[in-house]
This record gives C-alpha cells, sequence and structure tokens, in this order.
C-alpha cells in the first residue's frame, strides 16, 4: 500500500496512507456507529478515486445550502 497526495480544489494537499485512513475510519465510526468491518475495504487507492468525487457532491452541498441561506434574497 501507498502513499498519495490529493490536492483538493482549492490547492490544500493531504497525505493519504495507511495512518490517514486509520484516523478516518476512527472517526466515521466514532461519528455514525459504523462498525470497523463496515469499512474494511477502505485503502488509500480506494480513497484517491473516491475523493474527487465526494468533493463534488460535498460543493454541491455547500452551494445548495449557501443558495437556500438566510441571505439569498433570489427567492430560490
Amino acid at each position: 500500500m501507498g502513499s498519495y497526495i490529493y490536492t483538493n480544489w482549492r490547492g490544500k494537499q493531504f497525505v493519504i496512507d495507511e495512518r490517514f485512513i486509520a484516523d478516518m475510519k476512527k472517526r466515521i465510526s466514532v461519528d455514525d456507529g459504523a462498525d470497523s468491518n463496515d469499512l474494511a475495504y477502505l485503502t488509500p487507492e480506494i480513497l484517491m478515486e473516491m475523493i474527487p468525487i465526494m468533493e463534488r457532491f460535498e460543493r454541491c452541498r455547500q452551494l445548495e445550502e449557501m443558495w437556500d441561506g438566510p441571505g439569498n434574497q433570489s427567492g430560490r
């Protein structure tokens, strides 16, 4: 298993390695009540494939919240 550098849309870089995956699994299982067996498939390689997709969905969600927020005057 390798170590990868992921650069997000803002130019911030993250090292995606086994330690990152282990920390992510801990956070997910604590926050969502997931079982560690549910996350056994998660590897740095898999995450490198998933992150760009997840980031696009998160950016869309954030934009929708911003558009629907209290400061929106467009009536959307």
